[in-house]
This record gives C-alpha cells, structure tokens and sequence, in this order.
C-alpha cells in the first residue's frame, strides 16, 4: 500500500519521519476487530549480473526480476533491506564490492508493492554520504519510505506509519559501513547497533504510542545459519524494550525464526531472512523466505501478533536467448503463481529448495491461499518452530 500524504518533515533534510500510508482498500466497522497484515523480504542485492540483466539496450528494468513474486506482496504492508546506493549516473555502475544501481530499480520496488526499505547497512555508504543522500531522494520519488539515517541533532529517531488503522513504528540499525573513510557530514549520520542506541530508539518510538514496534537490525556473520550470540543478545534487549518483530539482514543467508513473550502476548524474531535477489551463486544465498506477521486489535485489548508465516523463494539465475536472466521464484506449491517458461528443471530445483527451507525453519502443514505456511499461531500458541535440519540446504 503506498503513501497517501507526509505528517512532518525531518527538520531541513529530505524526508519525513512520520508518516502515513493509505489504509487498504477494506473498511473497519466501528467495534470491529481490526487485521492488519506485514511482510518482510530479505536483502536486496543489486550484484553486476542483476545489472547485466536489467539492460535494455540504452533504458533498464528491473521488474521482470520481481514479476513472479508479486502476489507475496499483495494485501499488506511490505518492508525489507535495500543492499545499494542510488548514486546516479556520475559514478559507474556496479555491483559488489561497492555498489551503485540505477535509479530503475527504485521504480520496479515500487512496480513489486514495497512500502518500506531499510538503508541501516553496510554499504549505504559505499560512495559516500552524498550518494546516500540521493539514494534516500530516489525512494522519496519513487514513494517508497525509508529509515536508517538520521539527522546529526536528532539520532536515530523511529519512522512511525499508520496502516490499516495501526500505528507501526520502526527502527533501524547497522553493526558498521564498508567504506570507513567516508565521513559523516555536519546534518547526517547512519545509524549504528549499540545497546545504548537501540533501548533509546525503542523508548523513542514507544513515545507515539505505536501497535506495532519492528526493530530491523543489520547484524551478525555473512554465511552463518547460526545467530551469533551478540544477535541474541540485542533481539532480546528490543523485545523487554518494546518490540513485537525483530528483523535481521546481513548474513546472506537464512537463520531460525523464534517465537517468544513480551508484555502483548508474543514477539516474532527473524535473525535473518537470506538473499530476496542477488547474484551469489551458493545454493544458501540463493534461498529466502517473505516473512508474513499478522496483527489483531479489538477495542478490549492491545494489538497482538495472530499468525507468523513464510513463503520460501529461490533466485534462478539462467541464459535464455541470449540474455542473462536472473529472477525471484516462489519454492513452495501453494498459491497461485507465474511459472510461465520457466523450464522444469528450473521449477523443480526451486521446489526442492523451498522443502528444504520449510524443514530448517519448522514450518508444518499445507500453504494457504496466498503461498504461505504457519510457523506460530495464536490458536497453538504453545506450537513453536521446530527445525528438522540444521541447514536451509
């Protein structure tokens, strides 16, 4: 659902810090229990290959890399870590190790149905605070909200958006940037993991009194399916200070998914969702899920989380007349999706992917209409994941 209207601006800088998204297009009836649905995707890459993939002859498009996906997104409110910078066309465009894409890519997120983008990482500022800076003004164009940066004079303050009759708030950190030598200019600054800076982001928040607090944090080790003790030991500080959903990024590739309490009920933590899209080509970089957190709010009560499901997703990578084509893929077999030239081979090895992937994550039962599979609901709440391997391959 995209934005409807700006409440405030952030000092003299270049976005909001509160705002609101359209509510969906379904109306509450007054006493009624209010619903309201998220998703959150992992890291989006943008490796050289990806580029080579999006060129059409002088223009670029980036939404046939997303086109087979888009039904994860419908129907809630979409978050996830965009891995680049917007830098434009003064620097050359590449990939790893230091990132730049074109503006196009902004546009074919929009095109998928993301609201939200995290930009608290590790390469945000691969080309300095400038190229930040024009990143955050292309997702501005592109109606795409943002968080991660920060003005120098008021750090790390939430973004706060009203969906579906929630208020959400969100926070955002980074463990550091690649590029150490860039400095921080007089107004801006990125975000950086400490416990100081998370417990008074989270108090930060829970001032606008929000429903619903995530907490997405780029953090632990690249390749590990094992959280990091320090990844444990931050998750559990945001849920005693206030957060519902703890969402990681950095290592690549996927980490368990934990259900536990908090003063509402119960917290959702995600160490890491993988790769969404990108070029590494390792059967664990190349799976993910899109992690779905319902909400429920009656007039008696707080808002509390109702169901956490997943879709797992692979990214084929492949040669088809002459173009390099590389394009997410849902893994599962529920849903109704576009596998339309798709070669089988293609299709099964995605399909063996996702079964492996609901195995190492705990997923039971049949997907539901929309390609999702229950990890935790309210009806079990005593019904938590329980892995069946040790590795998402």
């Amino acid at each position: 659902m995209k934005s409807a209207r700006k409440l405030a601006a952030f000092a003299a800088l270049f976005f909001s810090i509160f705002s609101i998204l359209s509510v969906p297009a379904f109306s509450q009836a007054s006493g009624e229990t209010i619903k309201a649905r998220a998703v959150f995707v992992g890291d989006i890459m943008a490796h050289a290959e990806q580029l080579k993939a999006a060129r059409y002859e002088a223009s670029w498009d980036f939404k046939p890399q997303f086109r087979r996906v888009k039904p994860l997104i419908w129907k809630a409110l979409a978050v996830g870590n965009l891995e680049t910078v917007f830098a434009g066309d003064a620097y050359e465009f590449g990939g790893y190790p230091v990132f730049n894409t074109p503006d196009e890519l902004a546009s074919a997120l929009d095109d998928l149905g993301m609201d939200i983008v995290t930009i608290a990482n590790n390469h945000i500022l691969d080309l300095g605070y400038d190229a930040a800076k024009r990143t955050a003004d292309v997702l501005d164009r592109a109606g795409i909200f943002w968080t991660g940066l920060s003005a120098q004079e008021d750090p790390d303050e939430p973004l706060v958006v009203e969906y579906a009759g929630l208020r959400w708030a969100f926070v955002n950190f980074s463990c550091g940037s690649d590029n150490k030598a860039s400095p921080a200019p007089g107004d801006l600054r990125l975000n950086l993991i400490s416990e100081e800076a998370v417990v008074s982001a989270l108090k930060r928040a829970s001032s606008y009194e929000p429903d619903v607090t995530v907490a997405y944090l780029h953090w632990g080790l690249e390749y590990q399916y094992s959280p990091a003790q320090s990844q444990r030991k931050i998750a559990a500080l945001c849920v005693q200070n206030g957060a519902d959903i703890v969402v990681g990024s950095h290592p690549h590739v996927l980490q368990p998914l934990e259900i536990t309490s908090n003063d509402k009920g119960y917290a959702a933590i995600a160490y890491s969702l993988g790769n969404f899209i990108s070029s590494i080509r390792s059967a664990s970089c190349e799976r993910s899920v899109v992690l779905a957190v319902e909400i429920e709010k009656n007039e008696r009560e707080r808002a509390r989380i109702s169901r956490v499901s997943i879709a797992p997703t692979w990214v084929s990578a492949r040669e088809a007349n002459g173009r390099q084509i590389i394009e997410v893929v849902y893994a599962g077999t529920g849903g109704s999706f576009n596998h339309n030239a798709l070669p089988e081979t293609e299709l099964a090895t995605a399909r063996r992917a996702g079964k492996q992937i609901l195995e190492f994550l705990g997923a039971s039962g049949q997907a539901d209409k929309y390609g999702f599979y229950t990890l935790w609901d309210a009806v079990s709440p005593d019904k938590t994941p329980h892995p069946a391997r040790e590795a998402p391959e």
